[in-house]
């Protein structure tokens, strides 16, 4: 990646360390603050100090957290930022970006945005046409149950509010043209969500002061704070400005972020818009190539960086729930680190 991570992209990360970020405990002292960089970097799998190490510059471009006393890759600094001191930064005002179109998306900066904001190009196989496909509450908790258990997780039982906003949003929001498309699209959500828990980045929750210092840009709307919310885990103004104007015609979600993560139909329809926006107009995810769509969603660490274990997550995920959205389809692997 090109830019800071998500949080459920963060969540990726930080489970290389074999913990979900949502269980870490940062320290009272250093609340809201950030742990200057040492004389000479840490690298990765060094060990640290989880009482008094927190987050540190590795280089220019990228950063590590302390997580159980080992540090782990954090993210990437976002494009036209260096890292000073724990922080992505701009280090001047001719580095700023001035479009969403040179900036990195959401989830996966290194990518720029599909052009095709339209949802058109849907494959016709795997399930499509009908009314949201067959696809109801019975089956899409039955796939979250399967997916749990494809990789050993204990997802909770989804509520009846995430399931029926779910169906109801997948076509308009979305654009979804299958059930396989949908299953394809179900299983990055609950990898990026931890399992439609988190609306809300857990570190940010934590250490809202960091957080709205790394996502911070000239553009933000004076209050307002631009971490990762909804299912998606959308970030940066620019995004929640898009994501606005594409679902409403106006810049609502950029004057109140908090909707995103507060609202149930808000957290599902800017996951969905990024979908339709980001990647599924890409040739591999038309194809039905699910490494097609974790490139397009966060392919910088987990199809070409080192979390390709949790990329494999993911497709282990969508193996479980294909067969209960399209029963007889094939899934396929390609498009990600293979």
């Amino acid at each position: 990646m090109v830019s800071l991570t998500s949080a459920a992209t963060l969540l990726a990360i930080v489970l290389t360390a074999g913990c979900q970020v949502a269980s870490a405990s940062p320290q009272p002292q250093i609340q809201g603050t950030i742990v200057p960089r040492a004389a000479a970097a840490p690298e990765l799998g060094d060990v640290c100090d989880i009482n008094k190490d927190r987050i540190v510059c590795a280089d220019e471009k990228s950063l590590l957290i302390c997580d159980r006393n080992e540090w782990v890759q954090f993210s990437n600094c976002n494009l036209g930022t260096v890292c000073r001191n724990g922080n992505c930064v701009y280090p001047e005002a001719s580095a700023q970006p001035t479009s969403a179109a040179t900036k990195s998306s959401a989830v996966q900066p290194s990518s720029a945005p599909s052009s095709s904001a339209g949802g058109g190009g849907g494959n016709e196989s795997g399930g499509g046409g009908g009314d949201n496909f067959g696809i109801t509450c019975d089956k899409f908790n039955k796939a979250v149950s399967a997916a749990s258990s494809a990789i050993s997780n204990s997802y909770p039982a989804p509520s009846s509010a995430q399931c029926n906003s779910f169906v109801k949003n997948m076509k308009s929001a979305g654009g979804i043209a299958s059930s396989r498309e949908a299953a394809m699209f179900l299983a990055n959500i609950l990898w990026e969500s931890d399992g439609l828990r988190a609306k809300e980045e857990y570190d940010c929750q934590k250490l809202p002061d960091w957080c709205a210092q790394n996502y911070k840009t000239p553009e933000d709307v004076s209050g307002q704070t631009y971490w990762g919310r909804g299912y998606i885990q959308l970030t940066w103004h620019y995004n929640y400005l898009d994501a606005s104007k594409g679902l409403y015609g106006d810049d609502r979600l950029a004057k109140d972020t908090a909707q995103v993560a507060k609202d149930e139909d808000t957290a599902w329809k800017v996951s969905f818009w990024f979908w339709k926006d980001r990647v599924r107009s890409d040739p591999g995810v038309q194809a039905g190539n699910f490494g097609a769509s974790i490139n397009k969603i966060n392919g910088g660490l987990e199809c070409r960086g080192s979390a390709q274990d949790k990329a494999k997550k993911r497709y282990a995920m969508y193996k479980a729930i294909l067969p209960v959205f399209a029963p007889g389809e094939t899934p396929k692997e390609a498009g990600c680190y293979n």
